[in-house]
């Protein structure tokens, strides 16, 4: 379907809005000293308000996943050029699901932090319940946005998957649908991940428009996830789609700071092309993260 460790800073992709703030982790109070006096000294109770919030622990490689942004503003992301020598991967799940299960192994197993994007339709299937149970075991490498329920074009109707979707055909589906779709694949994603998968949404086909995007967020999902590093990888060999060694050298090639690739769980060279660019972008210093990592 078509469509390291130092990163501070923000960024804006275009298009039509603008950026929220990010945040941060900061150290603990520290508890007031002993009083020489010889009465006791009560130690100062922190206000929970100000009380920090730790942030995510990093794996072993570096990256993390979950430390999600706030609602915010609504905002259409494709890269984030001021994210130093880190980039995410991130995978769709709206179709064919193999080889879903032994792409998040092979992420698991190197450690690498992703951003998947299941619809709601596809998180029902046998695959997308396992694939969702692995997002629930692993939130230090993993997290979820919304791909919608039925992967329908919202801007201009029509398409879906699986092919019996019920999207609405003749032109642009009303906002009611649009709602409908993100809510109904919000609750099943939640429920098979354990995660809210607010405020992150990727529109299907990438198809947008003014209306679509003020249905989202009224939904909560402001933070229009697109990419800058498209692989293809939904088109098999045979039908003039990548080879793995193709799609690994326009990843690990095209990358620069702030990077988010589209891939599919389900696409045909996809697990092979990582076991290229993964390592290939780590030895030039590359840190593969999650959109949040990316973000914050």
């Amino acid at each position: 379907m078509p469509p390291g460790p130092s990163r501070p800073g923000r960024f804006l992709l275009t298009v039509v809005l603008v950026f929220a703030g990010c945040t941060s982790s900061a150290s603990p109070t520290e508890s007031a000293l002993p009083s020489a006096s010889a009465e006791p000294t009560v130690s100062p109770t922190p206000d929970p308000a100000l009380t920090p919030t730790p942030g995510p622990t990093p794996v072993a490689s570096g990256c993390t996943a979950g430390n999600r942004v706030p609602v915010g503003e609504g905002e259409i992301i494709g890269t984030a050029p001021d994210a130093g020598q880190a980039m995410a991967l991130t995978f769709d799940m709206g179709g064919r699901l193999d080889p879903a299960i032994d792409i998040m192994n092979f992420l698991i197993a190197n450690e690498v932090c992703a951003t998947l994007f299941p619809t709601g339709a596809m998180t029902e299937t046998p695959t997308g319940q396992e694939v969702l149970a692995i997002v629930r075991d692993h939130p230090e490498l993993f997290e979820v946005g919304n791909h919608t329920m039925h992967h329908c074009n919202l801007r201009d109707g029509g398409l879906g998957s699986p092919t019996e979707a019920p999207c609405q055909t003749g032109g642009p589906p009303d906002r009611g649908f649009i709602l409908s779709e993100l809510t109904d694949a919000a609750a099943i994603i939640a429920s098979g991940s354990g995660q809210d998968s607010a405020p992150y949404w990727r529109p299907p086909y990438g198809a947008y428009d003014d209306t679509v995007l003020a249905a989202a967020a009224a939904a909560g999902y402001t933070k229009t996830i697109m990419w800058s590093i498209d692989t293809i990888d939904w088109r098999p060999i045979a039908e003039g789609g990548p080879t793995a060694e193709q799609m690994a050298t326009d990843v690990v090639t095209s990358a620069s700071s702030g990077s988010i690739v589209l891939m599919h769980l389900g696409g045909y060279e996809t697990l092979a092309a990582l076991t290229i660019m993964v390592p290939a972008l780590r030895e030039r210093g590359v840190l593969l993260t999650s959109v949040s990592d990316l973000l914050n």
